[in-house]
């Protein structure tokens, strides 16, 4: 009598198993194809390993191939523009998550809250820039000794787009 009881439990539990994985497996393939598209997504000109760019996918692979900056004419509207698809499609993944967390594991649960708290749009976006003299005075003698000295000093080169949240 316990063998066929065991054996009962078994079974039930194998059922049970198929019914959650056959329930689940919808949620799992749509929020990982909108992620996917997501993490597709490039924002031009901007470091892709930036914490509040790295964050909109579901995973840890982050993006390769950043490609050349000189090559990409973007505009501040253009890094908005892609930060704001980029989120979209993360928070929807998001949703997908949070609201079905039974189908998902705790790091995708803990990904998921974290893009939801990301900020949806970007308030600024200040542009890469090359050394100059904090003036604008054009010197050429930046990287050399004594340049932009009566002109407010040397202001950095900034070789990615920064973004500013509300």
């Amino acid at each position: 009598m316990t063998v066929f009881a065991g054996l009962g439990v078994a079974i039930w539990n194998g059922w049970k198993d198929d019914e959650h994985e056959a329930m689940c497996r919808p949620h799992r393939t749509q929020a990982l194809a909108l992620s996917d598209k997501a993490r597709a997504i490039r924002i031009p000109l901007v470091f892709a390993g930036d914490p509040d760019i790295s964050i909109l996918q579901l995973g840890t692979d982050f993006p390769d191939g950043l490609g050349s900056l000189d090559a990409t004419p973007a505009t501040e509207v253009d890094i908005s523009s892609a930060y704001s698809e980029k989120r979209t499609l993360a928070g929807q993944a998001a949703r997908l998550v949070l609201d079905h967390r039974e189908c998902f594991g705790d790091d995708f649960i803990a990904a998921a809250s974290r893009i939801e708290q990301a900020p949806p749009e970007v308030r600024r976006v200040e542009m890469p820039s090359p050394a100059h003299c904090a003036d604008g005075w054009p010197s050429t003698s930046i990287g050399r000794r004594g340049a932009c000295s009566h002109h407010g000093g040397v202001v950095p080169a900034q070789p990615w787009a920064t973004l500013f949240f509300d």
